[in-house]
């Protein structure tokens, strides 16, 4: 029915485009929030492993004491290689009461073992380095020495869409992160 000639509801292509529209815009929608999961997730470790870096640096300033053993030569974090999704926070142990003999490595057996971290789900280490696989924090200082030894390190996480985020420390103990 026609009022004044002015045509009432609207025409079936008028609803389609509409549609087409919504489903556009939820289909977007949709796919930058799973991007975005995974871009909190690689930011969110990426906080998490230099917070956990400064944590050891804070155990080797506190002369923090190590299981039953005692006050350990300093405290480091241990990197499992690229591609792993876990790095431990260890113990730099030594027989000697003056730290003479210690190496700046984490035990293989995983006696100085204090703690072991799990990154996110999709993020994995994408590179360390020159090698790095061990960074100790020695006090009273605290010093740092980076095995294999360097002047500074980064290590970089991605997540599964390639996106990368860097943590880079230097020799003082300056820790810089996103």
């Amino acid at each position: 029915m026609l009022k004044n000639n002015i045509p009432k509801g609207f025409t079936l292509i008028e609803i389609l485009v509409v549609l087409a529209i919504i489903v556009i815009i939820t289909s977007v929608v949709i796919f930058n929030i799973g991007s975005e999961r995974q871009n909190s997730a690689l930011l969110r470790s990426v906080q998490k492993l230099s917070l956990d870096l400064r944590r050891a640096q804070s155990f080797a300033l506190s002369s923090k004491v190590f299981k039953t053993i005692g006050i350990p030569c300093g405290w480091g974090v241990h990197f499992n290689g690229m591609g792993s999704d876990n790095y431990v926070i260890f113990a730099d142990l030594a027989l000697n009461p003056n730290c003479s003999d210690r190496d700046f490595i984490r035990a293989a057996d995983g006696s100085e073992d204090f703690e072991t971290i799990y990154l996110e789900s999709g993020i994995t280490v994408n590179s360390l380095s020159s090698g790095l696989s061990d960074i100790v924090f020695t006090p009273p200082e605290p010093t740092v020495t980076f095995t294999p030894a360097q002047t500074s390190s980064s290590i970089t996480l991605i997540n599964i869409n390639s996106v990368t985020r860097a943590i880079n420390i230097n020799k003082t103990g300056f820790i810089s992160s996103p």
